[in-house]
């Protein structure tokens, strides 16, 4: 089982202890907060670029790409009611590195998104999920 646990700060703050690692989160001034941590939802697209990431570079390293640059952006898209909800989600990869065939980084994008992310395969069964693949600034189509 995983865990983590939230500790009230004070306003808007909590710290979550994530294993040893604590991660601050609090909201903006106007809604009583000191804006000195990330939001909530918004670590739902950390933690679904921080998989995806993660896959990519495990998946590198196997296939021996050696990647000068890898960046991963995710957007969502918002409901305008309450609750605010993601309704959609896009993952930008872009990948940096000389002599690599483009059919790497596409194998590995969609590897990751298809059968090894954890979290993509979570947030996908509230909201669709597409992602765009570059490498050296130009898009690769599927």
């Amino acid at each position: 089982m995983e865990q983590v646990k939230l500790e009230w700060k004070g306003g808007m703050q909590f710290d979550a202890q994530v294993g040893e690692h604590t991660i601050t989160l609090d909201g903006p001034e106007e809604l009583g907060g000191m804006n000195i941590g990330a939001r909530p939802k918004p670590l739902l697209l950390v933690a679904l670029a921080g998989c995806t990431g993660m896959d990519i570079a495990s998946l590198a390293r196997k296939m021996r790409v050696e990647f000068e640059r890898i960046e991963i952006e995710a957007d969502a898209e918002k409901s305008d009611e309450i609750p605010v909800v993601y309704t959609a989600m896009t993952l930008k990869y872009r990948f940096e590195g000389k002599g690599i065939d483009p059919s790497k980084p596409l194998k590995m994008v969609s590897l990751s998104q298809e059968r090894y992310c954890g979290v993509a395969d979570m947030l996908r069964k509230v909201a669709p999920i597409a992602f765009e693949v570059y490498l050296n600034g130009e898009r690769i189509d599927r």
